[in-house]
C-alpha cells in the first residue's frame, strides 16, 4: 500500500490536463467500485452533480436551516479553533456512492451589496472557513485547508490528487472549523465531487 496524499493543491499549481485526470480518474474509480459492489454493469449506472441537502444533508444544523440544495452555510458566532459538523451525524442513502475530491470557494462570487433585500458582505471578504474534515464510518479520512488557496484570490478553487469516498448506507459527518467571527457569516463552500448511482434513482438520462 502506498503512501496516501490527501492534500489540497490549488488549481492554479495544477495544469488543465492534471485537473483533468484527478477528475477522470475519481470517476472511472468510483464507476468501477459501484458496479462491482452493486453486481451491476457500467451501463446502467449514472455519474451526477452533488446535491448538498439531499444527497450530503449538509446545513440541516445550520444557524438557519436549509431544506433546499443550496452551498450557503449560515453559521452562529464561533470559537476559533472550533470544529462544528454541517452534516450531523448522517448515513449515505441505499444504492448511493459520494466522490468527494476538492473544495470550490464561492464568497468571492457573492457581490457586495447594501440594499434593503440583500446581504450585506464587508468591504473585504475574509476568510471564514479555513479548513474542512471529512469522516467516514467513525474515520478521519481528510482535513483540508482552505488557506492553500489565499494565494490566488482570483480563483479560490482546491483539488486533491484522491477522492474520499462515501459508501452506501455509510456514516460520514463533514465539519467546517471557522476562524473566530463576532457576527453570523453565510459561508459559500462548495465541495467538488460526484454521485454514483442507478439508473432511475434519481435521473434516466
Amino acid at each position: 500500500m502506498g503512501v496516501a496524499y490527501t492534500q489540497l493543491i490549488p488549481i492554479q499549481e495544477l495544469t488543465p490536463g492534471q485537473v483533468g485526470a484527478i477528475r477522470n480518474q475519481v470517476i472511472n474509480n468510483l464507476v468501477a467500485q459501484v458496479s462491482r459492489e452493486l453486481s451491476l454493469p457500467e451501463d446502467k449506472l449514472v455519474v451526477r452533480d452533488i446535491r448538498p441537502f439531499h444527497d450530503l444533508a449538509m446545513y440541516g444544523v445550520a444557524a438557519t436551516t436549509l431544506t433546499f440544495d443550496e452551498w450557503a452555510y449560515t453559521a452562529t458566532t464561533d470559537v476559533a479553533d472550533t470544529w462544528r459538523t454541517v452534516t450531523g451525524a448522517g448515513t449515505m442513502g441505499d444504492q448511493r456512492y459520494v466522490a468527494l475530491f476538492g473544495i470550490r470557494d464561492l464568497r468571492l462570487g457573492l457581490g457586495l451589496h447594501a440594499t434593503a433585500t440583500a446581504e450585506v458582505y464587508p468591504a473585504v471578504l475574509s476568510l471564514d472557513v479555513i479548513q474542512v474534515k471529512i469522516n467516514v464510518g467513525g474515520a478521519d479520512k481528510v482535513i483540508w485547508d482552505l488557506q492553500n488557496m489565499e494565494a490566488y484570490r482570483d480563483n479560490l478553487v482546491g483539488f486533491s490528487p484522491s477522492a474520499i469516498i462515501l459508501p452506501q448506507n455509510v456514516s460520514f459527518n463533514i465539519y467546517y472549523m471557522r476562524v473566530n467571527t463576532a457576527t453570523e457569516m453565510k459561508s459559500k463552500v462548495q465541495l467538488i465531487g460526484v454521485v454514483c448511482e442507478p439508473r432511475g434513482k434519481l435521473v434516466s438520462p
